[in-house]
């Protein structure tokens, strides 16, 4: 399953671009919206309801709470714009950082924190549920919150939310998986294919969690080094060729393929969420996800490569 992203959502990207993004994706099948209290401002959760309005019971909706939205004054407003203007020159979107239109303040996980990031999510999605909630940014201390996992044990019961689960690094959701309470059913994590721990994360999902990979591409050093892997993959003379043949002079769809494959294919990954603003991407990613190109066993030789591979950068 593929799932919208909406973290750019009125912060890289304005109200009205974020409109015609969740449409094309709405129109492509997608029904995955993946939110926050802090994205856009604080705004994302509004625009994603809006969107949503007649669309409800067909859409999953998954939001965040315990990172509290950076308020914005009129100066910060004008940078914003700012920002967004000049990420439509070529090249220009390279100079800013991932997080650069998106300040945030980190809070606790509180139950009083908890409640009132809920009720004002559900306010601004314009419903009274929502399908997943994720403590954002989550660390091994949530777990042992007692208190917070029974105020969300109780919002399920209520109604008020389907599944909770964490959105964290790799170890803290290994963590969460093997050792956690049973209030946690579902979570969310960075899609790093050169990640032993993500590799190997279905050992832990004994209980048949709700998982769900983000951000695959990791940026322009992942994607090299994903790149020479293919390459090296290609040249390999104990590969089998029709493997080789496919991996050969490999284009941007390959790469895509492949990296959602060894997301997808066989790990026991329900769904995978991307930020996909421009209608392009957003196509070749539903191409991507549909493809059946690499079968089970191309997909676990290149996992197995990958995993060997030698990194090209730090932090890849």
């Amino acid at each position: 399953m593929l799932g919208f992203g909406c973290e750019s959502v009125l912060g890289r990207v304005g109200h009205s671009a974020s409109l015609r993004a969740m449409n094309i994706a709405w129109d492509q099948g997608i029904t995955l919206f993946d939110t926050a209290r802090n994205y856009g401002f604080g705004g994302a959760e509004a625009l994603l309801g809006e969107f949503l309005r007649g669309k409800r019971a067909q859409a999953i909706v998954a939001t965040k709470f315990g990172i509290n939205p950076q308020k914005q004054n009129a100066l910060k407003r004008a940078a914003v714009s700012v920002v967004r203007a000049a990420r439509k020159v070529p090249g220009a979107r390279n100079l800013f950082g991932p997080s650069g239109d998106r300040e945030v303040t980190r809070g606790q996980f509180t139950v009083e924190g908890l409640r009132a990031s809920l009720e004002c999510s559900l306010r601004q999605l314009q419903t009274d549920y929502v399908d997943v909630l994720f403590l954002h940014e989550a660390t091994a201390d949530a777990l042992q919150q007692q208190d917070l996992m029974n105020a969300l044990d109780a919002l399920v019961q209520a109604g008020k939310v389907r599944r909770v689960g964490l959105y964290a690094n790799a170890d803290v959701i290994a963590e969460g998986m093997a050792n956690g309470p049973t209030t946690l059913t579902a979570m969310q994590f960075g899609a790093n294919p050169f990640d032993p721990v993500i590799a190997g994360i279905t050992q832990y999902n004994r209980r048949g969690l709700f998982l769900i990979a983000n951000h695959p591409f990791g940026g322009e050093q992942r994607v090299m080094r994903v790149q020479a892997t293919l390459e090296a993959i290609s040249s390999d003379e104990i590969v089998p060729a029709e493997l080789r043949e496919k991996l050969r002079d490999a284009d941007w769809q390959t790469i895509t393929e492949a990296i959602f494959g060894a997301v997808l294919n066989s790990t026991g990954i329900h769904a995978l969420v991307l930020s996909m603003m421009q209608e392009d991407h957003l196509r070749a990613n539903v191409r991507a996800i549909e493809s059946d190109r690499f079968t089970v066993e191309d997909m676990a030789l290149m996992r197995e490569r990958l995993l060997g591979s030698p990194a090209v950068a730090s932090g890849v």
